[in-house]
């Protein structure tokens, strides 16, 4: 959610930026070093006036200081770069967005008889007759002089009935105050609860399926499909209902992807169809051209082009070459008690249905492996194995392959 928040101001051109933080919120705190921002630690819950004093004045004196409530993902930059831009036409010492929505029950922003903005009363401390009356509510995005900010900080008291500094009140101080109303009241939505948090995640869906159809990507069911904003998927690419692509997923254009598949940080080639009840784990890397069917799981696996992994099988630390053939019911036994150990599957084999491949092991281009066979050992290029433990019983010459001789 603060990811969202922190992309948006960022393309909104904010620099130097700042999260005040619960310092026992350690996994946030952990996220945002990954980001290369350090956190500004809060360490008593005293209001948002009072968060945002963690910040030293002279960090703030002399510069325009964007705020932005970090519970607010629907925020588009487009809109933040709306106040910036008002801010700076009409010189005031402060900014503000606001929105006007019936259904809402935050800060109320209330305007003199001139229609300038007088005060911001939060839900607590509104009257009935406010409650009734007053439909236009504070969003919690703000532009100020950062000198003038520092000195009504200063002036800001607790005396409300939640007892806490509100940032709010720093208006009672700043005049004139510009006001920009948003067009998109969803982007004022700020995610409070778990209901708040499924409505806000059912928007943003909406927002990365409608931009990736725009695109060109055939999105056959978007009510029961799952895209998160960090995938990126081809032109004339269908994703089929109940898929669920997660992380830094590439899907590349003309694939074929679902029903009901999951994958998450993996990379599929052009031309390459998925699915249907298949798993791409983290790592997983598919070629051009590649069929992976029903009920396949691969995880840390590389599979060329051409290749195929028709249905139920489990890859696991693989490299599977070219035009190569996985029969149903396969697995690589990739982890022997302590460590995770690779299988190599050389280009043009065909391994049997419910065969096991012990890793670490090979298995030679052009080899064969025969129905229910466990390979423990090797397998020369070309040669067929077959048994528990696998042994060879065929090897084909490489004159035959179209190899020289040794």
């Amino acid at each position: 959610m603060l990811d969202y928040v922190l992309d948006a101001v960022t393309e909104a051109g904010a620099k130097d930026i700042k999260v005040i933080v619960n310092p026992h919120h350690a996994e946030v705190a952990a996220h945002l070093d990954e980001r290369g921002i350090a956190p500004t630690f809060q360490r008593e819950p005293k209001g948002t006036a009072h968060a945002l004093q963690q910040v030293p004045e002279h960090e703030l004196e002399g510069k325009e200081v964007l705020v932005v409530n970090g519970d607010s993902p629907l925020l588009t930059a487009q809109t933040i770069k709306k106040v910036i831009d008002a801010h700076r036409a009409e010189k005031a010492p402060a900014t503000l967005a606001s929105v006007k929505d019936p259904t809402r029950n935050d800060g109320r922003i209330i305007r003199a008889a001139d229609g300038s903005l007088e005060k911001i009363v939060e839900r607590k401390d509104a009257t009935e007759e406010m409650r009734k009356h007053v439909h236009e509510f504070n969003v919690g995005v703000y532009c100020f002089d950062g000198t003038e900010l520092t000195k009504a900080l200063k002036e800001i008291k607790d005396d409300n009935k939640a007892g806490e500094y509100y940032l709010t009140d720093v208006f009672l101080h700043l005049k004139p105050v510009t006001v920009v109303e948003l067009d998109d009241p969803q982007e004022a939505m700020g995610v409070k609860d778990r209901t708040r948090l499924a409505a806000a995640t059912a928007i943003i869906q909406g927002r990365i399926l409608d931009r990736l159809m725009l695109a060109g990507v055939t999105i056959v069911d978007p009510k029961s499909t799952f895209v998160e904003a960090t995938v990126t998927i081809g032109q004339d690419t269908v994703i089929e209902p109940f898929t669920v692509l997660k992380a830094h997923t590439s899907i590349g254009s003309d694939c074929r992807i679902g029903p009901h598949a999951h994958i998450e940080d993996a990379r599929i080639g052009d031309r390459s169809d998925c699915g249907p009840f298949v798993k791409l784990r983290p790592g997983t890397e598919i070629a051009d051209d590649v069929h992976i069917g029903s009920f396949a799981e691969l995880v840390r696996t590389r599979v060329g082009r051409g290749s195929k992994v028709p249905h139920v099988s489990y890859l696991g630390d693989t490299d599977l070459g070219e035009d190569a053939n996985i029969g149903a019911g396969t697995i690589t036994a990739n982890f022997d008690g302590t460590n995770k150990n690779r299988t190599k599957i050389g280009d043009g084999a065909f391994v049997g249905v419910d065969t096991m491949l012990v890793a670490p092991v090979k298995l030679g281009k052009g080899s064969r492996t025969g129905a229910g066979s466990v390979v423990t050992k090797d397998v020369p290029d070309g040669a067929t194995v077959v048994g528990v433990p696998a042994r060879v019983i065929k090897r084909i010459p490489s004159r035959e392959r179209g190899e020289k001789e040794d």
